[in-house]
């Protein structure tokens, strides 16, 4: 059988899933994920410098885990709090990077978490370090 796009098919059950479903709709096994590494992505972030400018990956950061169904998502979902976007480098910090944005929709300032995971109990937030990738491509207009 031929699985159309935006499919995978379970090993266990055989049961066709979405193609981005982490664990089976019919037997909840877990799928196997890929993991291949990003390109360009940094991983000493200490090393960058002023003007240096990179992108934030999306779903990644700081994030709250719901406890119960509301319009930002159902229990159990994970809402990132985190940077979105581009940026470039004002200044490195201790456990992150200060920095100023880079989009379309106006330039802001940002904080970039880096440091180490940790739960903060009181708040009930789980602090993650953003993945970044380096940008060093600026277009026509020379933006990034």
């Amino acid at each position: 059988m031929k699985l159309k796009r935006g499919q995978k098919l379970c090993k266990q059950c055989k049961s066709i899933n979405a193609a981005r479903q982490r664990v089976c709709i019919v037997c909840k096994k877990p799928f196997q994920l890929k993991n291949k590494p990003i390109k360009n992505e940094i991983k000493d972030w200490k090393s960058l410098q002023k003007g240096d400018a990179f992108r934030v990956i999306n779903g990644t950061g700081p994030y709250y885990i719901l406890k119960r169904d509301c319009s930002e998502g159902e229990q159990g979902d994970r809402l990132f709090m985190g940077a979105k976007g581009k940026y470039v480098v004002k200044d490195i910090a201790d456990h992150g990077i200060h920095a100023w944005s880079i989009t379309s929709r106006g330039n802001y300032y940002e904080f970039v978490y880096m440091g180490n995971d940790q739960f903060v109990e009181s708040l009930g937030i789980y602090k993650r370090p953003h993945r970044i990738v380096k940008l060093t491509k600026r277009n026509k207009y020379g933006k990034y």
